[in-house]
């Protein structure tokens, strides 16, 4: 069997106060379980995905496309979410609201997402360029997959990406995902999954099996 590939994106970082309370690594690597190569391509892929910042949610509302940008606010709170971009999904969040309740607001709350988006994208620059900030330690407990990692990271990312081939794959794999998971936590993920909540399956996954 082939060596496996190590991550491109150095993940094993120390990093500072002000650095984690701009993207906590340590948190989001607990949110996929401890899938440590997982993080590292979420982390290259939000920096793609996000390339523009707030600029889309933006023009969506200079457009008058309130579905557009409340649509894309929503998506970016789960994304900032699960990397542990705290701030950035706070900040998404407020935005989301204010979209739905207060067009007043939407300015102010755009312009804060707007700045906490800067931050973030400059640290996954450092993290990419592999010049993060000093003081990095990731002080949490190792939680290793079990039984099949592809599995289970494929679920994280079809649920990451509120992608509905998670039901599909919930139902052709689902005696292995049982074995993994328990029966009452693959019962919790699949509900969520079928009602098309899937930041609720999100969270159902990382529960622990009661």
């Amino acid at each position: 069997m082939p060596p496996r590939e190590k991550p491109s994106i150095p993940v094993e970082l120390r990093a500072d106060a002000t650095a984690r309370a701009v993207i906590d690594m340590a948190d989001g690597i607990d949110r996929i379980m401890g899938d440590r190569d997982l993080y590292a391509r979420m982390l290259k892929r939000f920096r793609s995905d996000y390339a523009h910042g707030s600029v889309p949610i933006g023009e969506a509302l200079a457009a008058g496309d309130a579905t557009l940008a409340h649509r894309l606010a929503h998506t970016l709170k789960g994304a900032a979410g699960m990397i542990g971009a705290q701030r950035l999904h706070q900040h998404a969040s407020t935005l989301e609201l204010a979209i739905r309740t207060d067009p007043l607001a939407q300015q102010v709350a755009l312009n804060a997402l707007a700045g906490a988006f800067d931050k973030v994208l400059h640290l996954l620059d450092q993290v990419l360029a592999g010049s993060a900030p000093d003081g990095f330690v990731l002080d949490m407990p190792q939680r290793p997959l079990m039984q099949d990692p592809v599995l289970l990271a494929r679920l994280v990312e079809l649920l990451i990406d509120a992608d509905g081939a998670a039901v599909d794959l919930l139902d052709e794999s689902g005696a292995s995902l049982r074995v993994i998971l328990g029966e009452a936590r693959l019962a919790r993920v699949t509900a969520a999954v079928n009602d098309f909540d899937f930041d609720g399956a999100l969270r159902a996954l990382r529960q622990t099996a009661l």
